[in-house]
């Protein structure tokens, strides 16, 4: 896994920025995710059900799990901006947006002292955010790969971390 800068890094790039106008996007973000992991249910149940398969005219030889692993890592990733929006932050960048959840949801390196109170029953663990780092790495690699076995497994793999990512920003968001 790549190593992962400081928040603080992002924000001198204006890469991660303070709005407070990005607050009320929150739930926008996390609908998003939803979509994001029906779109990769449909990829995946298309990928096993021949019935499916005919009625679309999908030839034998096309496998969806590209898609399905593109589609988990921006069901976690849309989560993660949501995430960030209620806390007031925006980010502009993949490396950025999980700098961020490092920095303020495992480290607790919050830069604005109000929200500290806020984010106690906030936290993430360092695995739910390498989780994310991960996913980023894998579509990158079901994108550009061309073996199937491979590419399956980060399907396999991605639908399972997606659905667990997203559920967790989700109660945590609540709990905000």
């Amino acid at each position: 896994m790549k190593q992962i800068q400081s928040a603080r890094f992002w924000i001198g790039k204006k890469t991660l920025v303070k709005d407070m106008t990005v607050y009320s996007l929150a739930g926008k973000y996390i609908e998003k995710a939803k979509n994001n992991l029906i779109t990769m249910q449909i990829l995946s149940d298309i990928q096993s059900n021949k019935e499916a398969r005919k009625l679309l005219s999908i030839p034998e030889n096309y496998s969806s799990d590209e898609w399905v692993t593109v589609s988990s890592y921006y069901a976690m990733y849309a989560a993660a901006l949501a995430l960030l929006a209620k806390i007031g932050y925006k980010s502009s960048a993949h490396a950025a947006t999980i700098s961020a959840l490092n920095d303020f949801f495992v480290k607790k390196k919050v830069l604005d002292k109000e929200y500290l109170a806020l984010l106690e029953s906030a936290q993430l663990t360092k695995e739910e955010v390498n989780e994310l780092a991960n996913a980023r790495e894998n579509r990158e690699t079901a994108q550009y790969e061309v073996t199937k076995t491979i590419t399956h497994n980060l399907a396999e793999t991605g639908i399972k971390n997606a659905y667990k990512f997203v559920e967790r920003v989700r109660v945590i968001i609540n709990k905000m």
